[in-house]
């Protein structure tokens, strides 16, 4: 309660963000990890459908056009052109930064003329990650080579080592407060949702969250799709 109270008294400023968008080749899911020193990063500025993609928009983040980014991917777009639609329709794209990775695996991104402080952007097959007001630019390249080294792992695990290392080359200029981790697979409810909303670690805090989370994440799947094929569920009153 200390620290919310302590977080209530801070001025509104200027924030940094860093994420990773991410599909794996192998099953088709699709995932993104975010980061930031604002509050509640996961509300904003990450958005995926299952089948269809993952579009992140940050740095003075309007959500609305994650709205139009998987619209026009829904639409037949591809990355490359739900990144234009989202340009198209915002009338301040210079302020933005955007991403997407469509369901084929192609990406896109964009940084506009005023993204603030030192921004960078990287994209390859299946990932693309971007970044601003980072304390080194290679933030965003290191992630998105590590997401596609480390295919041996599912992608939930594939998006937190990244997004770990991250935090490992200096992260933001200022401190990273929330964090969120989603992954879609073949069902329209996410796979994992998981989100750190204000924290002194945001990362050790998601990290212990996947620990108990991520070897129950199958069985609240089952449970949603065939409770009568689901595991005991552990619970008081249970027979």
């Amino acid at each position: 309660m200390a620290m919310l109270e302590e977080a209530r008294k801070l001025p509104m400023r200027v924030t940094s963000t860093y994420s990773v968008a991410g599909r794996c080749a192998s099953t088709g899911a699709l995932g993104a990890v975010v980061t930031s020193s604002s509050p509640s990063v996961g509300a904003r500025c990450a958005q995926i459908k299952a089948g269809v993609g993952v579009v992140l928009t940050q740095n003075v983040t309007d959500p609305r056009l994650a709205d139009i980014g998987l619209c026009a991917l829904e639409l037949g777009f591809d990355a490359p052109g739900a990144v234009r639609a989202m340009r198209a329709v915002s009338v301040s794209h210079e302020y933005r930064q955007l991403a997407a990775v469509d369901a084929s695996g192609r990406s896109s991104v964009y940084t506009g003329d005023n993204a603030l402080g030192v921004h960078a952007e990287f994209r390859a097959d299946n990932v693309a990650s971007i970044g601003n007001l980072l304390s080194n630019p290679e933030i965003p390249e290191a992630m998105g080579r590590h997401f596609g080294e480390r295919s041996d792992l599912p992608l939930a695990e594939r998006l937190l080592s990244s997004i770990e290392l991250g935090f490992r080359m200096g992260g933001e200029l200022d401190q990273e407060r929330s964090i969120a981790l989603i992954v879609y697979t073949d069902t329209p409810f996410p796979y994992v949702d998981l989100r750190v909303d204000y924290s002194d670690d945001p990362l050790g805090d998601l990290k212990r969250l996947w620990e108990v989370y991520g070897p129950q994440a199958e069985n609240y799947k089952t449970r949603a799709l065939a409770p009568e094929l689901a595991p005991p569920y552990g619970v008081k009153g249970e027979e």
